[in-house]
């Protein structure tokens, strides 16, 4: 997985993700990592995009609401794009709702104007 720090508009700071593969409980432990990274060092805007992933298990979209909440109490947000079809009916099925999903990560990076 990689992840990119960029500087968005207003100097608000906004973490790319990049997974691959399967998103399951081994791989979330490693963007869990990440997170909590970012909220001890104050960065809580995110933007994670899914256009490498195959698969995402259902655990994984509870866990990513969760914190998305935590990021959201701190005046941030995680927002997904490059969503296929597939996995867009995965989030819908768990509870996708709260998520903001863009076709790009520039439209994304444009929505924490």
């Amino acid at each position: 997985m990689r992840i990119q720090a960029v500087e968005a508009i207003k100097d608000k700071k906004v973490s790319f993700f990049l997974p691959t593969g399967e998103i399951d409980e081994k791989e979330f432990s490693n963007i869990e990592d990440k997170f909590k990274q970012m909220i001890k060092a104050g960065d809580y805007n995110i933007i994670i995009d899914l256009s490498r992933v195959s698969h995402i298990n259902y655990k994984v979209v509870g866990w990513l609401i969760d914190y998305q909440k935590k990021f959201k109490e701190l005046g941030g947000d995680i927002k997904l794009v490059n969503v296929s079809a597939y996995l867009y009916d995965i989030l819908r099925l768990y509870g996708f709702y709260p998520f903001e999903i863009y076709p790009s990560r520039r439209a994304a990076l444009k929505s924490f104007a």
